[in-house]
């Protein structure tokens, strides 16, 4: 125990103000997205009538529907806001697996340099938590200028209770100690296996079977699912199941992405006629969750990008319809466009951080390719393959499942082209979101491959 805590100071010292700001800035814009969602849907909520209500018209006649698509957004925005919590994690303990086997030398057992682990990524959580709601409470009172075509939201209505906020905090940290101790795999290397980064990669074909289910599920519930509730229950209960297989069939996309970027990757690099693509897809062979992970909220975002542009499309006001057609076409065109943007800002921090972690992970990596001969150019080439392979798989996966989800429930893909270009405008925005990442990165490239040199 001695050694322990004289050897824990290895662990917990500061590797770089870069490496350690990364995780706090994905566990802030986690904790931000997750509080500014939640306080969003609770304000549409309040605005729900009592159910013994006369009937309804105009403004209050919308509000169950509205309702309804805040928790679709809710559905599909927090689990990814979460997963970028967890991301954070494991991306805080990655870096640290030298140290980790250093104490392990030392004579520290594996629950005891777990427990330091943990307690140091909790810690960053705490800090990027905090940070999150504060930057949520600067942000929400903005949110009140949007133009739902009702009465204005206030500040206090876009506001989670008093309460609520020390348990989003302890959520989020919980998160990231529950992250960092599942992924704490290194910890049972001995210090020469970690060294020699001597795990193996394994991916299972069952990512790609729960998947399989989730859909042919979806597809069968979309059709029958009305008539099987329609005796047990009203047609609430069948939105709201409809809502989670959404959620979950948008959710397994990272099960199987994986999955698909592995067998990809083994079979580019045995086929790659050059040698940046070769090592590219070697990386990526290597450690296809992490590269998954780079491009996983482009991905997401594609998704909402799709269902948005239909669902425009469907809600579209020609001037010909009442009052209450005029307050729907408002209510879900600047839903939708305040959805989407949350969703490129989750695609912006999460593509930012990870490629840039990657980059650092890798600078030894780099430095020695650099010293046996490769030049900065080929550095380069190699890390573009490496994120352009998965980028395109997204780009094939997030199309699909939009088109999937938008079939099932329309009965039918659309037929507008508007629909197409308006999607693809959006496929380009991701590309350029994954350049924008490789251009802030690319100067630590030639920084770690230099500085051994």
């Amino acid at each position: 125990m001695n050694a322990l805590l004289a050897s824990a100071p290895l662990l917990l010292r500061r590797r770089g103000a870069l490496a350690d700001l990364l995780p706090v800035i994905a566990f802030a814009a986690a904790t931000a997205i997750t509080g500014t969602v939640l306080g969003g849907a609770a304000a549409f909520v309040g605005r729900l009538p009592a159910e013994d209500a006369p009937a309804m018209s105009g403004e209050a006649s919308l509000i169950p529907f509205l309702v309804m698509c805040a928790m679709v957004a809710s559905v599909l925005l927090i689990p990814s806001a979460v997963g970028l919590g967890g991301s954070a994690a494991r991306l805080s303990l990655a870096r640290r697996e030298q140290d980790l086997a250093t104490i392990r030398l030392v004579g520290g057992t594996g629950g005891q340099v777990g427990g330091v682990a943990v307690l140091d990524v909790a810690a960053q959580a705490l800090l990027g938590a905090l940070l999150g709601v504060g930057l949520h409470l600067v942000v929400t009172p903005a949110l009140t200028a949007l133009d739902f075509g009702i009465t204005p939201f206030t500040t206090a209505d876009l506001l989670m209770p008093w309460w609520a906020y020390p348990l989003l905090v302890l959520g989020m940290v919980l998160l990231a100690a529950g992250s960092a101790a599942v992924s704490l795999t290194g910890v049972v290397l001995s210090p020469l296996g970690v060294a020699r980064d001597s795990r193996v990669v394994r991916m299972s074909v069952l990512r790609v079977i729960i998947w399989a289910v989730l859909i042919v599920g979806f597809l069968v519930f979309a059709q029958f699912g009305s008539m099987l509730l329609g005796p047990i229950a009203d047609g609430m209960v069948f939105f709201a199941v409809m809502i989670l297989f959404i959620g979950a069939v948008v959710a397994g996309v990272n099960v199987v992405g994986p999955f698909i970027v592995w067998g990809v990757a083994l079979f580019v690099a045995r086929t790659a006629p050059v040698p940046g693509l070769l090592v590219g897809a070697r990386r990526l062979a290597a450690d296809p969750k992490a590269g998954w992970r780079a491009v996983s909220g482009i991905t997401f975002a594609l998704v909402i990008a799709g269902f948005l542009t239909v669902l425009a499309l469907l809600t579209r006001d020609d001037g010909t319809g009442g009052a209450e057609d005029a307050m729907m076409a408002t209510a879900m065109s600047t839903g939708g466009l305040l959805t989407l943007g949350i969703a490129a800002v989750l695609a912006a921090v999460s593509t930012g951080v990870t490629q840039t972690a990657r980059v650092i992970d890798q600078a030894p990596v780099l430095r020695s390719q650099h010293i046996a001969g490769a030049q900065v150019g080929q550095l380069h080439r190699a890390r573009i393959a490496e994120i352009v392979l998965p980028v395109l798989l997204s780009s094939v996966l997030a199309t699909f499942t939009s088109l999937l989800v938008v079939m099932a429930v329309l009965g039918g893909a659309p037929n507008d082209p508007i629909v197409a270009v308006q999607y693809l405008a959006s496929v380009l925005g991701a590309y350029a979101l994954v350049i924008a990442a490789v251009l802030i990165g690319s100067p630590l490239v030639r920084r770690y491959a230099e500085r051994g040199a």
